[in-house]
């Protein structure tokens, strides 16, 4: 799996709902997620919690990859931009947010080892 395509399988994840799901399939057991407002780094298991209540209100996510390192044959970081119109059609702004995520290959899979996040987009070059 490219690193192009562990990016769709995550956007694909996330839009089916299933936090489980993204929890084993996308993030290394050891993963580390932190940012803007939160109190503290999430590690391992206590990101389950946090990927249900992201998903609940990102229902339509979608993640493009602004810019790629690769750093060795099984690492690489990406930085990230996650967008999602509010759901089920309640009124609100769009959501967006961006992204520092380090990667590593679990076999041949990419898996998230760590995420930094803060509100907002890139701007347009």
């Amino acid at each position: 799996m490219t690193l192009n395509e562990a990016i769709e399988t995550l956007q694909t994840l996330c839009r089916n709902g299933d936090a489980q799901a993204v929890y084993q399939e996308m993030f290394a057991e050891d993963a580390a997620v932190s940012g803007e407002g939160a109190p503290g780094i999430t590690v391992g298991c206590d990101l389950l919690s946090a990927l249900t209540e992201m998903l609940e209100v990102t229902p339509y996510l979608s993640i493009r990859a602004v810019r790629t390192t690769q750093l060795s044959d099984s690492s690489a970081v990406t930085w990230l931009e996650w967008t999602s119109p509010p759901g089920d059609g309640k009124p609100g702004e769009t959501i967006k947010f961006r992204s520092l995520t380090a990667w590593r290959k679990r076999g041949e899979a990419w898996v998230i080892a760590a995420d930094m996040y803060g509100m907002g987009a890139f701007a347009e070059a």
